[in-house]
């Protein structure tokens, strides 16, 4: 697609990148793989600063922001000694020679891709350097690739492998999942591990060596040329080898992550095949290669054609819902999905073609280790590593409640990232210890809506019990424990594990945003269940989340965008400016949309000129443009690319007028 517009179009996808290496003002190196505008040669030609986007080649152990200086590390290495005398639940069945040892560790840390800005500084001098820049041109722009979504992974030891095998090790990871899509943001990740791993992964820590490998699997912005791909798909060969990597990888099931492993297998062995032309010509293999791998129109295209004859899946209202929010949900409508059970091979082959235009999300993935913390943990191991006596802990049944909301976060240009909640209250039910049943003979839990308020790290012994309720930031980051005395044995109709979660939660009845069936603004949800460390969150409800991006950037404030969205009966209209155009989000928290499958568009392009008296040139989509949406609670689709309307030809002109114009008054105002 070419553009008639003096406007960047976004990095040109492709192999012809370039490799900066860049020191900051430490002495520490980064390498930056740099990409070029599509259009630079059209923006240098009228004398407009070029555009040049990096990414990032590793992923760093991040800072504590209220520390800069210190690692957001820490480990916790924990112990006890359990007694039948002193812990109700331990009974001598369960025990050698009248007590149970117990012990394990578990340690949290946070990594980041951000780049100092005297690198960012330091590349850009290289690059005007390399791109002949002269004293009377503008310098070049350099900013970080636009990053839609982040699925952070870690990988940690197998130490199931080499250990005894009457007393295996165990470690497990949590923190896979949606990480920032910011520069300078960071991801969480919590491991666990029991004893013997324990010991094997303090060990190595305090020598400074990293156990630990942590994986950005990031999906980008990027611009290519107008491509034609045929997809070629062999349904038996996709349904063997999603087979294969899923049992081979150990997944619990499909998420994104494993989808993308299953997919590179089925490419690799020829399950699905393509053939790609530009300009009537056949690709080159490293550029075949990378389209073929990392575009996500491919991936999505080719899962499309034989999603229902492999897969299991049928989104219901009362189905629980994956978490999973990304390439994933996609496809599938947040529903749970496994391959088919009864499938039966019949030899069937596809072929379509597909049409690639513009703007695409590419798939790339970074990884980083811990070793930058082995200075730090060397001179000062107290500060990383503590110590705790675990064994009172265990005389209770004890739920410890947190919710995952964002209260108050917007960007800088205004756009909201805060979740639409005013509060989440919480009542835990559980049976009296002494009295178990009612008068119908039936179990009979009591509900507690107070508890131990908490944050990681900090425990106030002295503080009293309060009311289970989140409602501002602060409070927000607070862990609620509920203790109950635990029952010796399950009763009938009740497991001595199982609680009954009573979740109201309190939206926010001001927000667009927010839609609820009934008129209200309040959801309660009951739900029974073993699990003790429940996490709120505020797409219980249902949510619908559509992140944008235009087909080409808006160069300056010359032009300005309106997008108007329809679900149903519900239409949204949003402002799109050169200060906003990244952050172009449409959310809805509702249990209204759960059968709708589709929404449209339609854009409204305003332009206007420096002066007052510049006569402004409006035009806009002809009909609305229809986008489908997966069926289920939790409705995700990232990113939508918005074809803006061709502009009129006889304005063309007094368009790239005005476009000009305000860039000159830009490049005067910096030189003041």
């Amino acid at each position: 697609m070419t553009s008639d517009l003096l406007s960047p179009l976004g990095p040109l996808f492709g192999p012809n990148f370039i490799t900066i290496t860049q020191n900051d003002e430490t002495g520490r190196e980064f390498q930056l793989e740099v990409y070029p505008d599509a259009n630079n040669h059209m923006l240098r030609a009228n004398g407009m600063p070029t555009h040049y986007y990096f990414v990032p080649q590793r992923v760093f152990l991040a800072k504590k922001q209220t520390s800069p200086a210190d690692f957001d590390f820490g480990m916790t290495l924990f112990k006890g000694l359990l007694t039948g005398e002193t812990t109700i639940g331990i009974t001598d069945d369960v025990t050698t020679g009248g007590a149970v040892e117990t012990g394990g560790s578990f340690c949290t840390f946070a990594t980041t891709f951000a780049v100092p800005d005297s690198v960012i500084r330091g590349a850009t001098k290289k690059l005007k350097q390399l791109d002949g820049i002269r004293p009377d041109e503008p310098n070049p722009e350099l900013g970080i690739v636009t990053i839609v979504e982040n699925n952070a992974t870690i990988e940690v030891p197998d130490l199931i492998k080499v250990g005894p095998a009457k007393m295996p090790m165990f470690i497990s990871a949590q923190g896979a999942g949606k990480g920032s899509i910011e520069a300078t943001g960071i991801s969480a990740f919590l491991v666990t591990c029991n004893e013997l791993a324990a010991g094997a992964i303090v060990g190595s820590l305090k020598k400074g060596m990293s156990p630990f490998t942590v994986h950005y699997n990031l999906k980008q912005q990027f611009y290519i040329n107008a491509c034609q791909v045929e997809v070629k798909v062999d349904v038996d060969k996709v349904f063997e080898q999603f087979s294969v990597a899923l049992s081979a990888g150990g997944f619990l099931g499909l998420d994104s992550i494993s989808l993308s492993h299953a997919y590179q297998s089925t490419v690799t062995s020829g399950g699905i095949s393509t053939k790609i032309t530009m300009n009537n010509a056949v690709v080159d293999d490293a550029l075949k290669k990378m389209i073929e791998s990392q575009v996500e129109d491919i991936r999505k295209f080719a899962l499309d054609m034989v999603k229902h004859e492999i897969f299991d899946f049928n989104p219901k209202p009362d189905t629980p819902a994956t978490a999973d929010r990304g390439f994933f949900s996609s496809i599938f409508g947040g529903s749970n999905v496994s391959m088919k059970s009864n499938y039966q091979k019949r030899s069937v082959h596809f072929t379509q073609t597909l049409e690639i235009n513009g703007t695409i999300a590419v798939y790339d993935t970074k990884s980083g280790d811990l070793n930058d913390l082995e200075p730090a943990i060397k001179a000062n191991l107290d500060k990383y590593l503590a110590v705790v006596d675990i064994g009172e802990y265990f005389k209770k049944l004890q739920v410890a409640a947190t919710t995952n909301v964002n209260w108050d976060e917007a960007l800088p240009d205004g756009t909201k990232l805060n979740d639409p909640i005013t509060s989440i209250q919480l009542e835990v039910g559980y049976p009296d210890f002494s009295n178990s049943f009612g008068e119908n003979k039936k179990p009979n839990p009591q509900f507690r809506g107070e508890g131990f308020h908490y944050v990681t790290g900090h425990k106030d012994q002295n503080r009293p019990s309060e009311l289970i309720l989140w409602n501002n930031k602060e409070n927000g980051k607070e862990i609620v424990n509920i203790a109950f005395m635990k029952m010796q044995d399950p009763v009938p109709g009740w497991d001595v594990d199982e609680v009954i979660l009573r979740k109201t939660i309190v939206y926010d009845p001001g927000d667009p945003r927010v839609e609820l069936s009934n008129g209200g603004s309040t959801f309660t949800k009951e739900v029974r269940t073993k699990s003790h460390a429940p996490v709120i969150t505020p797409d219980e409800v249902g949510y619908t989340f559509v992140k944008f991006m235009l087909s080409q950037r808006i160069p300056n404030a010359a032009i300005s965008v309106t997008l108007v969205c329809k679900i149903g009966e519900r239409t949204d209209r949003f402002n799109i400016t050169a200060e906003n155009e990244k952050n172009i989000i449409w959310e809805i928290f509702s249990d209204k949309y759960f059968n709708e499958t589709a929404f449209t568009y339609e854009l409204e392009v305003q332009v206007v000129g420096p002066d007052f008296t510049d006569p402004p040139v409006a035009y806009e989509t002809k009909e609305p443009i229809k986008i489908d949406l997966p069926t289920g609670r939790i409705k995700y689709v990232n990113p939508v690319k918005l074809l803006l309307p061709p502009p009129p030809v006889d304005k063309i002109a007094t368009i790239n007028d005005y476009i000009k114009r305000f860039s000159s008054l830009i490049i005067e105002k910096n030189n003041i």
